[in-house]
C-alpha cells in the first residue's frame, strides 16, 4: 500500500501513454501513426508525428493559426518544408511533464500540395512528449 502511495504521490494519476487516432494520406499512402513527440523537444511549437513506414510529420501552428508541414522521409535527418499553410492545427499543453517537456494534445486536419508532396488527413493527439 505504502508503495502504490509512493508512485502516486511521485508521478499522479497520469497514464502517460500517447494517444493517436485518424489518417492522413501522403502522396496517396495511407498512414497511420504510432508514437509522438512534442515539438518543444526540437524546438518548435508543435508535434511530430511517427508512423509505421518510418515516415514523420512534423506540423507546428504557422502565425496565421494555419498548420504548417515538415515531411521527413525514413532515414532523412533533414525534412522537406512544405512552405505552404496546410489545413487548421490545434494544441495544448497538458498537466503532466516528463523529463522537463509538458504534455501536448491536438488536432490537426491537413490538406496542401507542395515541393513534391500531397498532403490529406486529420489526426488527433494526446500525452505527446
Amino acid at each position: 500500500m505504502f508503495a502504490a502511495a509512493v508512485v502516486v504521490a511521485l508521478f499522479g494519476s497520469c497514464v502517460c501513454s500517447a494517444k493517436l487516432g485518424g489518417t492522413v494520406e501522403v502522396n496517396g499512402e495511407k498512414l497511420s501513426f504510432g508514437s509522438c513527440r512534442s515539438g518543444a523537444v526540437y524546438g518548435f511549437r508543435g508535434v511530430e508525428l511517427s508512423s509505421g513506414t518510418g515516415l514523420r510529420l512534423r506540423i507546428g501552428a504557422l502565425r496565421t493559426g494555419a498548420a504548417g508541414v515538415v515531411v521527413m522521409p525514413k532515414g532523412v535527418a533533414v525534412g522537406t518544408d512544405l512552405g505552404v499553410p496546410c489545413g487548421s492545427f490545434s494544441i495544448s499543453n497538458q498537466n503532466s511533464t516528463i523529463n522537463g517537456v509538458k504534455n501536448v494534445e491536438g488536432k490537426a486536419v491537413l490538406e496542401c500540395e507542395a515541393n513534391g508532396f500531397k498532403i490529406k488527413g486529420e489526426v488527433t493527439f494526446e500525452n505527446c512528449h
